[in-house]
């Protein structure tokens, strides 16, 4: 791997350290909040609300029937700002349309339907509304990575992250689960308000209100709905384990010790995440360079292969003294499961997540779009079968299977592309 001094210095000029560092405390300040709330809410509580939250992000999967994928690729491949501004307004119009109807539906659900533990019923309605915001704070993000604006885009998602910490934190050792809920509100509308305010210049300008005509409408839509049927496929593969183990365990303290173990694995993934996230565009402005393609990716596959094999091997080898530092001794029981996961998270992180990014770049949607499915018809069958004979142990080595199978079939789709 050739990689010049001179090279790390152009990206950490470019943003690469903005957006890391970020991420950074990001992820050290959702640790915290999750450490602490499971230490100030009781085992059955923290159950009972990671159903409900469970059942929010299922609904997000569908968020803004894909606009912020579509405003992050449009944007970043259209040359001029004009038509930037427009593809994120029409984008922001149409997610907050698309989005009011997923609200109003997850509203009916968590009054009029089927709820496999109880006790999540009220927090599935008290959340309904989090889609509206959530679809507004996305696209902001989305449109700041796209004009390369990676110092803003990294102050914004901190904003977030250490405003959520402290007011859920603060709210839910007053009012417990309900005040956890109302802190999240209050962090997404503070964060909308600020991120409003950066792009002000570009939402409320008048040289392109109403002007939709000029740009490509039916593409970027069609882009926009394979994407995130794509990414729900894929997102599926963090979000079923735990509705299912809800479903056939029915055992608030179960699924509480699970998500516990997925906690660090499944957050972690910000590490790939970070340099796709910076990457991305770079890669969709040379799109059509296979070789640059085919150079980049491997660079990055190797580095991610290193980093992330010293991150797993250490978590594996100290998961007796993390789990109960940092979230209890009363989770334990979580650490068989966390050390499958572990395994998962190399597995994805060096090659799935990155991959993945990178078919998406260069257009290729309907690729991930086909890996998704299969990949999802696998996760199904193989989360009933493991959880109903192993419990929620089968949940994690479900989704170790299916990282495996994602990869190598990301693999094969992304050989073919940079041939």
């Amino acid at each position: 791997m050739n990689i010049k001094l001179k090279d790390i210095d152009k990206l950490l000029k470019k943003g690469l350290v903005q957006i890391f560092s970020a991420n950074v405390i990001n992820k050290v300040a959702q640790f915290g909040t999750l450490a602490l709330l499971s230490r100030i809410l009781t085992k059955s509580d923290y159950g009972a609300f990671s159903y409900a939250q469970n059942i929010m992000s299922f609904v997000l999967l569908l968020e803004g029937a894909g606009v912020t994928t579509g405003i992050l690729q449009y944007c970043s491949i259209s040359k001029d700002y004009k038509t930037k501004r427009k593809y994120l307004k029409f984008g922001l119009e149409f997610g907050i349309i698309f989005n009011i109807i997923l609200s109003i539906a997850m509203l009916l659900y968590g009054v009029f339907g089927k709820i496999a533990i109880e006790d999540s019923r009220n927090y599935i309605i008290l959340l309904s509304m989090i889609p509206l915001f959530s679809v507004v704070y996305n696209s902001i993000q989305s449109y700041l990575r796209s004009t390369l604006r990676n110092t803003e885009y990294s102050v914004l998602t901190t904003f977030n992250t250490v405003i959520y910490l402290i007011l859920s934190v603060s709210l839910s050792y007053v009012s417990g689960v309900n005040g956890l809920i109302i802190g999240m509100y209050l962090a997404y509308l503070l964060t909308v308000i600020l991120g409003i305010w950066y792009i002000r210049k570009d939402l409320f300008s008048n040289r392109t209100r109403k002007e939709h005509t000029d740009i490509e409408r039916v593409k970027f839509l069609k882009y926009s709905l394979i994407t995130v049927m794509t990414n729900a496929m894929s997102q599926i593969l963090y979000l079923l384990d735990t509705q299912l183990i809800g479903i056939f365990v029915r055992d608030e303290a179960v699924l509480a010790s699970y998500k516990i173990a997925t906690t660090i694995p499944f957050n972690i993934v910000f590490i790939p995440l970070s340099i796709m996230t910076f990457v991305y565009p770079y890669f969709a402005q040379n799109r059509q360079n296979k070789k640059w393609i085919k150079e980049k990716t491997k660079q990055i596959t190797y580095g991610l292969i290193v980093i992330n094999a010293v991150i797993t091997i250490g978590s594996i080898g100290l998961s007796k003294i993390i789990i109960p530092l940092l979230f209890g001794k009363q989770y334990l029981d979580a650490v068989p499961c966390f050390n499958i996961l572990m395994i998962g998270y190399f597995i994805s992180g060096s090659f799935r997540i990155p991959f993945g990014n990178i078919l998406a770049s260069m257009g290729l949607v309907r690729a991930n779009l086909i890996n998704a499915v299969f990949s999802g018809i696998a996760n199904i069958v193989l989360d009933i079968v493991l959880i109903l004979r192993y419990g929620s142990i089968g949940a994690a080595y479900a989704t170790l299977l299916v990282f495996i199978i994602s990869s190598i079939i990301h693999f094969i789709f992304i050989r073919k592309a940079i041939k």
